[in-house]
């Protein structure tokens, strides 16, 4: 069976590389019939080197048993040139009904706060409903929340949204050497989220402000003037000092050295703040950092989280393939896709949340608790991996089938 991958093949955001590498193992596992996946970077329809037409179409239907369209996150308020379909896969309706073969979507989701309003909504909300009642569609997203994101904000609450956990759960790890890791003292990896700054870290004003004004100002400019106050600023250093003392507490209790590995650019600045405000004797005895990598090295990017004693993790794909490598972790939790997939997996309690006043004083309790003795953490974990990986099986299953009957 051949099936066009439609991914951020070409991405050097490394979260990418685990939806990707998550996807084509369990589909490659579960299914009867040996899978050969066609690469094909959805990044380059983004950055408009290519263009979702006839020529897309005549490429599915040429070349592929069925079209995959996996990973990143599809509904996304930050692009606003999306007119065709309201997301990033902007081929027009009525091209859909050309390609002659199944088309999947396997564990999308979405990039939009609770207070943006998403753009193209008319469009979005057509293709919600050509993607749940289209014959030779299988619609299928995140459980992280983007099925009830959608039955809110667009009235699509049907048995057609189907959902499965996050892919990058299960993601390849090489087995390898990494000088990073010290070989004699506990070692544990920090991941920041740089990514959406105004929003992420919006305070109550901005929240209110951009609620307000996004109808009737551009959010291009709208953004501009927010940054003016930058007050979302002094919410991000408010975090970045709280696991600043968490760290310092952790490393005056445990010989340990802290490794901070960006997952994408945004990452740096928090980096970089985080090292300015630390002390210099950790900074300049106890840590080091890694850089980045494209989706083909994912599988090398995560073996070095395989090796790690402890994972601190604020990106999302920092926490989901630390859960299902087995690698005791404790995410800092700034945005609800987060909260979702931990609520839906029955591990909410091994997170601290941004909001939490003071929460360095719990993350580094935690930390020093789980480098002491994390059998308890795997203990926990290992089952609740094992019956989103049975979920897994039985949708892959249904997909199969779905593909065989529609061919």
């Amino acid at each position: 069976m051949k099936i066009v991958h439609l991914a951020n093949w070409n991405s050097t955001n490394i979260g990418n590389g685990a939806l990707i590498y998550g996807t084509e193992r369990v589909i490659s596992e579960d299914f009867s019939e040996q899978v050969e996946f066609l690469p094909e970077a959805w990044d380059d329809y983004t950055f408009k080197k290519k263009f979702f037409d006839e020529d897309f179409v005549d490429l599915v239907n040429s070349n592929a048993d069925a079209l995959l369209i996996n990973g990143a996150v599809t509904f996304n308020a930050y692009r606003r040139s999306y007119t065709a379909t309201g997301m990033r896969f902007n081929l027009p309706l009525e091209l859909w009904d050309k390609i002659n073969k199944p088309i999947i979507f396997y564990g999308v989701s979405y990039r939009c706060w609770p207070f943006q309003k998403y753009p193209n909504r008319e469009a979005f909300k057509a293709m919600l409903v050509k993607a749940t009642t289209d014959k030779k569609v299988f619609f299928c997203v995140r459980n992280d929340g983007t099925k009830e994101w959608i039955a809110k904000n667009f009235g699509i609450d049907s048995e057609h949204v189907h959902e499965v956990p996050d892919p990058g759960l299960f993601v390849p790890a090489s087995n390898l050497e990494y000088p990073e890791l010290h070989e004699t003292k506990k070692n544990v990896i920090i991941s920041f989220n740089g990514e959406d700054p105004m929003h992420r870290f919006a305070t109550v004003f901005e929240k209110t402000v951009i609620r307000v004004l996004q109808n009737v100002v551009d959010p291009a400019r709208l953004d501009r003037f927010l940054n003016r106050f930058g007050l979302y600023r002094l919410e991000r250093d408010r975090i970045i000092k709280e696991i600043v003392r968490a760290v310092e507490g952790i490393s005056k209790e445990i010989d340990t050295q802290f490794i901070l590995v960006p997952h994408y650019l945004d990452d740096y600045g928090m980096i970089q703040r985080f090292i300015e405000l630390v002390r210099e004797h950790i900074a300049h005895q106890c840590i080091v950092s890694t850089g980045l990598v494209g989706v083909p090295h994912t599988a090398y990017f995560y073996g070095r989280y395989a090796k790690a004693d402890l994972a601190i993790s604020m990106r999302v794909h920092s926490m989901s393939p630390s859960i299902g490598l087995g690698i005791p972790v404790v995410p800092i939790t700034s945005q609800g896709r987060m909260r979702n997939f931990l609520k839906k997996a029955g591990l909410s309690d091994i997170a601290v949340d941004v909001s939490e006043k003071g929460f360095g004083d719990t993350l580094q309790s935690m930390s020093i608790s789980l480098l002491k003795d994390p059998s308890s953490f795997k203990n926990n974990v290992a089952p609740k991996v094992e019956i989103m990986r049975e979920r897994y099986k039985v949708m892959n299953a249904q997909i199969e089938a779905f593909i065989g009957k529609n061919s």
